[in-house]
């Protein structure tokens, strides 16, 4: 395991238990699956509730490359949708991209977590 997966392992042992439930077990697995899947859910999350979302070429120029390929965030994302984890919509302008973020009830998790957490050093 890198240090960059036991520090991510760090950051959701500390204090998550109380506010994991079976509902949200499989969104808090895939969610801490990777530090990519962590980085992404959080790039997602910060979508407001009006917006339509970041589109697949957004998110792979605001990740760094060096912490996934194309291929990876493309498989974070497909992954996402086939769990109801992410919406995707066409985008209006230009039907050839999609937009992605979360879905209200898992942005409603992070955000909840986040408010939850302390701040850690790491």
């Amino acid at each position: 395991m890198s240090e960059k997966d036991k520090a991510l392992k760090k950051i959701f042992d500390y204090n998550t238990a109380e506010i994991i439930n079976d509902q949200n077990k499989n969104f808090y697995n895939f969610w801490r699956k990777s530090y990519s899947h962590f980085n992404i859910v959080l790039l997602l999350s910060s979508t407001a509730s009006g917006e339509i979302g970041n589109s697949y070429e957004d998110i792979c120029k605001l990740y760094p490359s060096k912490f996934a390929s194309r291929t990876t965030i493309s498989t974070i994302l497909h992954e996402g949708i086939e769990n109801n984890f992410f919406i995707m919509t066409i985008n209006k302008e230009d039907h050839r991209k999609h937009n992605y973020k979360l879905s209200s009830e898992h942005k409603k998790i992070v955000v909840d977590w986040l408010i939850n957490h302390p701040v850690l050093s790491l």
